[in-house]
């Protein structure tokens, strides 16, 4: 397990669900963008915990600088294992990767990531954009407001919690 302080909130991830977006670096030039959706629980007490993610499906589209997630997928997803989990395991937010070492979300990641919250009727008040980049991450929490607490953070100093 890995876990993430987000101002209030913590955010708990897998370390499974964590190696398969890393598995998604875009380390070689031919290496389109790659993405999908978080899903989980809210635990209590502003804690969160990541425990699936989708992998990018054939019905999305994707090139070196751009990943657009296939709507009608995710929400298949959502719903298996919103379905599967007994209404416990919920949509969490986005994730996708830039080819840069440590990513920035750009103008439209953070367009698309509050459309999401403001736009949709969701099971949780605040939703997380996680970046994955060659040699770190990006992660931030948003909620109807805006996007909150945001981190870069370096793999190096990404410790596993057993």
């Amino acid at each position: 397990m890995i876990e993430f302080e987000l101002g209030d909130i913590s955010i708990k991830i897998s370390e499974e669900v964590f190696e398969i977006m890393k598995s998604f670096i875009q380390d070689k030039n031919h290496k389109p963008e790659a993405g999908g959706i978080l899903i989980g629980h809210y635990l209590e007490d502003n804690n969160y915990s990541i425990t699936d993610v989708s992998s990018p499906s054939e019905l999305d589209k994707s090139s070196r600088f751009n990943f657009v997630r296939s709507k009608k997928n995710a929400q298949k997803v959502i719903n298996k294992i919103f379905k599967d989990s007994k209404g416990k395991k919920i949509y969490l937010g986005e994730w996708h990767t830039h080819p840069e070492d440590f990513p920035t979300p750009s103008g439209l990641d953070k367009k698309s990531i509050l459309e999401q919250i403001r736009g949709n009727f969701l099971n949780s008040e605040v939703i997380f954009m996680l970046i994955i980049g060659r040699k770190g991450l990006y992660i931030s929490y948003v909620d109807k407001t805006g996007i909150k607490t945001e981190k870069n953070i370096n793999f190096e100093e990404i410790i596993y919690n057993k």
